[in-house]
C-alpha cells in the first residue's frame, strides 16, 4: 500500500509552491502598481505647491509694486522660470513657478499673467464690513488683479492656478 501514495506528496508540494508563488507575484503586481500611484500623487502635489508659491510670490509684488489701477508688474516665463528649494533636497531636479500663458478655459492668451481686472471698485475702509459701493471718508478704493500661475515638477507634471486679489491704492487712489 505504501507504494501507491509515495508520489502524491511531490505532486501536492509542487501544487502549493505554484499557489504560493502566483499570490506573491499577484501581490508584487499591487505594490507596484500602489507605487506608481502615490509617486504621481506625490508629483502632482509637489507642482501644484510650486504654483501656490508663485501665486504667493505674485500677491507681494502686486503689494510692493502696485500702486494705481494700470500698474503693470513683469511675472516669471516659462523661458525663464522661478527654481523653488536646492538641489539638495530635490536631486532630481527642482520644482519651478512661472506666469501661466494659459486662460482658465486652456485656449492660449497674449496678455500677462497678471493684471488688473477693472480699473478700480470701491468697497468699505478698514474695519468695515459693508461691501455697498459709496462715497465719504471712510471709503478707500481698492485695484481688483487677475493671476495665473504654472508650477512645474522637473518630470514634466504641471498644475495651473488662476487667482484673483485685491490691492489697496494708497491715499484712496
Amino acid at each position: 500500500m505504501r507504494r501507491r501514495e509515495s508520489g502524491s506528496a511531490l505532486i501536492i508540494t509542487v501544487m502549493v509552491m505554484l499557489l504560493l508563488g502566483a499570490i506573491g507575484l499577484s501581490a508584487l503586481d499591487t505594490v507596484m502598481r500602489d507605487q506608481q500611484v502615490a509617486g504621481f500623487q506625490n508629483r502632482s502635489s509637489e507642482a501644484f505647491y510650486a504654483a501656490e508659491a508663485g501665486v504667493s510670490a505674485a500677491k507681494d509684488l502686486i503689494r510692493q509694486n502696485v500702486f494705481s489701477p494700470t500698474d503693470t508688474v513683469p511675472f516669471a516665463t516659462a523661458a525663464a522660470p522661478v527654481l523653488i528649494g536646492d538641489s539638495y533636497t530635490y536631486p532630481y531636479g527642482q520644482p519651478q513657478y512661472y506666469g501661466d500663458p494659459r486662460a482658465y478655459d486652456g485656449a492660449a492668451v497674449a496678455d500677462d499673467p497678471i493684471k488688473s481686472l477693472n480699473r478700480t471698485s470701491t468697497v468699505a475702509g478698514a474695519g468695515g464690513s459693508n461691501m455697498r459701493q459709496g462715497t465719504g471718508a471712510n471709503w478707500n478704493k481698492f485695484a481688483l488683479v487677475q493671476i495665473r500661475v504654472a508650477g512645474q515638477t522637473a518630470d514634466g507634471a504641471v498644475s495651473h492656478i488662476e487667482a484673483v486679489t485685491t490691492n489697496q491704492m494708497p491715499g484712496g487712489y
